[in-house]
């Protein structure tokens, strides 16, 4: 098992009590269910046609090689919002009251040539027990190429990472499909996390077939049905994968490696905090105003709601963010956030070039 540390949940009891129990009356007031319901279902329409649309109008081999490029720019975008969206929120149990129907729909990472089970242990496990804990939440976790934590090993090219990060998030699900989930699979093994309930060998032949599936429909099918060379297919691949890894890896950046927010260090394996407190130290808003944005990329502009409420689903976060941003000025508890996107990329920029110092 990895080493886990444990929060001090006595502490700012008065606040965490003050506030779930605002959330609570909100929706039992307002009759709401806590659920996605027909919002979430017309995203899944929307994202879903465009995804296979694009994808459809390639293997019809009625455009030119420019045109059929630009396809896969538009799948690329959408596998994004597919991910934010409607997969972030079954994932969390928040898209349906019924939990099959929130494991089927996680699917769609499978579907996207990404292991949901990897996802789920890294980001429902990992990254929201323990938020900017180094070693412990791999959202953070520094690497050679890039360092993101004080803690983390320093070389003299990481002063430049500010300027090359970018092109490294735009391979970051590109990486997931074709290597890093098996390897991640077999970490988390060895880790314990797998729980026990499940076969490793079961589900390494799960991630085979999956992939198997996968490739064979987003590569084999366009090389031998669309007039193109191979080296185009991989192009379009590429294209695809970049702008979907450089929008998710950039949107949860803006969450966590910003300016703002904290990276807390446990004692003893301890971190003296309440965790929903550590929650709002070591998470950011940003841009809560800006509706298509928000709509377009599942409310993660409203990450300190969903790393307080996981499981309610993102549809509700703009009026939860109010009774939030209440609730911490009667305690007197920092609430992050940044009133804008660019505001948010600048400050991203900051902390990259802070931490590439060494």
């Amino acid at each position: 098992m990895i080493s886990t540390v444990k929060f001090n949940n006595k502490l700012q009891i008065e606040f965490v009590t003050a506030l779930k129990q605002r959330v609570d009356d909100f929706f039992k007031s307002n009759k709401r269910s806590k659920y996605g319901g027909i919002k979430i279902l017309f995203k899944i329409i929307v994202f879903t046609f465009l995804y296979f649309g694009g994808y459809a109008l390639i293997l019809s081999n009625l455009f030119n090689v420019y045109e059929m490029w630009l396809f896969t720019v538009v799948m690329g975008i959408s596998a994004a919002g597919i991910g934010m969206t409607y997969m972030h929120d079954a994932n969390h149990n928040s898209l349906s009251k019924n939990k099959k129907i929130n494991k089927i729909v996680s699917l769609s990472a499978d579907m996207l040539g990404v292991s949901s089970l990897n996802w789920k242990i890294q980001h429902n496990i990992l990254h929201h027990t323990y938020t900017n804990i180094e070693n412990l939440d791999e959202d953070i976790n520094s690497r050679p190429l890039y360092r993101f934590t004080k803690g983390a090993k320093h070389y003299k090219f990481h002063k430049f990472q500010h300027i090359y990060m970018f092109f490294l998030y735009g391979l970051m699900t590109l990486i997931w499909s074709l290597s890093a989930d098996f390897s991640q699979m077999k970490r988390f093994y060895k880790e314990g996390l797998l729980g026990k309930k499940r076969n490793y060998k079961t589900e390494i032949s799960k991630l085979i077939i999956s992939k198997l599936i996968y490739f064979a429909y987003i590569l084999v099918l366009p090389f031998f049905l669309v007039d193109i060379t191979w080296w185009q297919v991989l192009i379009g691949f590429f294209t695809m994968h970049f702008f979907t890894g450089l929008i998710l890896a950039l949107t949860f950046q803006l969450a966590h490696l910003v300016e703002k927010t904290e990276f807390p260090e446990p004692v003893d394996g301890r971190i003296d905090e309440n965790w929903s407190v550590h929650q709002l130290k070591t998470t950011a808003d940003f841009a809560q105003k800006n509706k298509l944005l928000g709509w377009y990329i599942g409310g993660l502009n409203f990450q300190v709601e969903h790393h307080l409420f996981p499981h309610i689903s993102h549809v509700h976060y703009p009026d939860i963010a109010k009774i939030v941003k209440q609730t911490t000025d009667e305690f007197g508890i920092r609430y992050n956030v940044y009133d804008t996107f660019a505001q948010a990329v600048k400050s991203h920029i900051q902390m990259l070039k802070k931490m590439g110092k060494e």
